[in-house]
């Protein structure tokens, strides 16, 4: 129960962590079913899943899911003493954050969905001439500049999606993320939108690797025409890669412009 505890501690605290369960034991094995390990990306390690090359081989999984996408592992471990332990790895992160910037009809359709999938949705309205009504779930923010993102927590965990509706302010808001590390951008618009905002990155100087990962048009492919129709492409998108931390560019929303 202590490392359960722990468990909860510090994923409440913003830790990203993976547990380690003995699921099975076959002949002889140094630990028994229900053994847990827990080690966190913060360096929090409790507990154990027996020692040895049971220990070695969870403490490897733990660290290469704790570096790549959120998933879960199964290891069949044969041990020195002649059994072969099996062992459940579960990986364990913060909610998933969204902040939307724009809080016109793609916008609202787009907090609402993505609250509907589990994120912690933020709607920023920069302009203020929006009716920023409040969908399910989601918090609302004041911002009237870029510069609101300073103060944002958590960015590793926080995907940015701009939809203002307004050109300069959408190369704005995107330069500005793309210089921070949150874990995506994606911009609403075409694919002469999407050159002006590298070109603007690339001016303010961003890296060209992080230019590189600007999504514009965001969103699947999936032939969407309506806000709520754009707002489940991303939505979509935002999933596929938070699970497999890759978006097949063949999958990526097409645009004329």
């Amino acid at each position: 129960m202590e490392v359960l505890r722990r468990l909860l501690q510090a994923v409440d605290e913003g830790d990203t962590c993976v547990l380690a369960t003995v699921a099975g034991v076959r002949g002889s094995a140094p630990r028994k079913d229900t053994a847990r390990l827990l080690v966190s990306r913060r360096g929090l390690r409790t507990g154990t899943v027996g020692g040895g090359e049971v220990e070695a081989a969870a403490l490897l999984a733990a660290a290469e899911m704790l570096a790549g996408p959120d998933g879960a592992r199964q290891l069949e471990i044969a041990t020195n003493c002649g059994g072969v332990v099996t062992v459940m790895l579960e990986k364990f992160a913060p909610q998933r954050r969204l902040l939307v910037v724009g809080a016109g009809h793609v916008g609202r359709a787009l907090a609402h969905a993505a609250a509907q999938a589990g994120y912690r949705v933020t709607l920023a309205s920069p302009g203020g001439g929006e009716r920023a009504e409040e969908p399910l779930k989601a918090e609302t923010l004041a911002a009237a500049d870029p510069s609101a993102l300073d103060r944002w927590e958590s960015q590793d965990r926080t995907h940015v999606i701009v939809a203002t509706g307004d050109a300069d302010a959408d190369a704005a808001w995107a330069v500005a993320a793309l210089a921070r590390p949150f874990a995506g951008v994606g911009v609403v618009g075409s694919r002469n939108k999407a050159a002006a905002i590298r070109h603007a990155a690339a001016g303010a100087g961003v890296r060209p690797e992080r230019i590189h990962t600007l999504r514009c048009p965001v969103g699947l492919d999936l032939g969407a025409v309506t806000p709520a129709e754009i707002a489940v492409s991303i939505v979509a998108e935002l999933i596929r890669l938070d699970r497999t931390g890759e978006v097949p560019e063949g999958w990526r929303r097409a645009s004329r412009g």
